[in-house]
């Protein structure tokens, strides 16, 4: 059997696998294992399957992942998450639709300290969801407020996905990061927008906050220059080049620590480190899988063979964007986005690198295509039938229906269109923090 049939054979196994229900950690591997043994024998590829993970996920770069993951925990327990959400809320409270935008503002905030788009949902829900339905707004509104602000965590660095991308695509992570910025403010900035003009519309989604003083405003901004000093600490010293991003982790996550100490008791520093692990091995277990399944694929020659195809296709350059993009947004309906990153870029990461040189266009740099592929999978996190942060929202607000919950991001969805066609018509915003950034 040739080795493209192969290939076929096993991401067509890999696919019946990841339906059935198995963890994508062991179908990869599985998968990966057993092509290669029938490529190259068994000895070859027992060999390659012990190596090859140790190798990459040895790599220092990837350090980064697990002190971001710890920054989020600490900054959770020193009470971060609500000090942002309650400040949003006197700040905003009083526009049309002011909790809802506070909602919105407040992700942002913790996502610069959260990585984690579900965890950002999770934690938001149970703090923002108590504060609108007292406020009686549209349980609609409100759920698909906390779950598209969470989805942020995605974009708005740290952000755990870009880390992944920027070792998969061997591209700068401190420049991802970067790159993230600027997207991720506009995200939270057009929700904002939208919830304005629906409330301002129709008020019956919900009241404003009336009675909201100047002096409660600015006592509000007591528990969040912290977070803001830490944010300016870590992005700043990765923008300005004095420290790596996995050294901006590091200070990050002792920064954070050092916030959290004063309500910091053994049990929730225990549970952090505890966490910490079980997530940062959750993402290792998945890398390595795919690991071993994507350098198959490289035997196989798929990935030279995909982009060619793609290359001879008698379509304009900017429309095989658009439809890999597309294929990122039916992928979401079923794949988390760990998975989708690990299992897809390195297919089509070489056609992005050829029409980049062949085009000369900055739209086809892999900094700007790697925006562009987590803004795909956010909105993935909140589309049916597998919506990850829809899901996780359904554990903390039972009593809303699943349907009235993904009907609340169908506003959200259409925004984050809107940015993904913004941002293809004006690469520039995607690139114009990390191309002056101090190397």
């Amino acid at each position: 059997m040739d080795p493209i049939s192969l290939g076929l054979i096993a991401l067509a196994a890999l696919t019946v696998m990841l339906f059935s229900g198995m963890r994508i950690a062991f179908a990869t591997a599985i998968c990966g294992f057993v092509g290669l043994w029938a490529l190259r024998g068994y000895v070859p590829a027992a060999s390659l399957a012990s190596m090859i993970p140790h190798g990459h996920l040895t790599s220092y770069s990837l350090l980064v992942l697990p002190l971001f993951i710890m920054m989020g925990f600490f900054a959770f327990f020193a009470g971060i998450t609500r000090d942002l959400y309650w400040a949003a809320r006197q700040w905003l409270g009083h526009l049309p639709g002011g909790l809802a935008i506070a909602t919105v503002f407040g992700s942002a905030g913790f996502a610069a300290a959260c990585g984690a788009s579900t965890a950002s949902a999770a934690v938001m829900g149970k703090i923002a969801l108590p504060e609108l339905k007292k406020f009686g707004y549209d349980d609609k509104v409100a759920t698909g407020a906390v779950a598209a602000g969470g989805t942020m965590a995605t974009m708005i660095p740290p952000s755990v996905l870009m880390v992944i991308y920027g070792f998969i695509a061997e591209e700068s992570i401190g420049a991802l990061l970067l790159a993230g910025i600027l997207p991720g403010l506009m995200e939270a900035a057009s929700y904002g927008l939208m919830l304005w003009v629906r409330f301002k519309i129709n008020p019956e989604l919900g009241p404003p906050v009336r009675g909201i003083t100047w002096s409660q405003r600015f006592r509000s901004l007591k528990g969040v220059w912290g977070m803001v000093v830490l944010i300016i600490l870590v992005m700043g010293s990765i923008y300005t080049g004095l420290a790596t991003p996995t050294e901006s982790a590091a200070v990050g996550a002792i920064g954070a620590f050092l916030m959290a100490l004063p309500r910091l008791n053994w049990r929730s520093f225990k549970d952090t480190m505890l966490e910490t692990a079980k997530t940062t091995g959750m993402i290792f277990a998945i890398v390595a899988g795919v690991l071993i399944f994507v350098h198959f694929l490289g035997f196989t020659g798929m990935p030279g063979t995909i982009a060619e195809t793609i290359i001879n296709l008698d379509i304009s350059p900017v429309l095989v964007l658009i439809l890999i993009l597309l294929l990122y947004l039916f992928l979401g309906m079923f794949l988390d986005g760990i998975g989708m990153l690990l299992l897809t870029v390195p297919l089509v990461l070489p056609t992005i690198h050829y029409l980049h040189e062949s085009t000369g266009n900055e739209l086809f740099n892999p900094i700007v295509f790697g925006v562009l592929v987590i803004r795909m999978i956010e909105i993935g996190l909140i589309t049916p039938p597998v919506g990850l942060n829809v899901y996780v929202l359904k554990g903390v607000a039972p009593k809303v229906k699943m349907g009235d919950i993904f009907k609340g991001c169908g506003w959200f969805v259409v925004v984050d269109l809107v940015n993904v066609a913004i941002l293809i018509s004006f690469p520039a915003i995607i690139l114009l923090i990390p191309t002056t950034m101090i190397r």
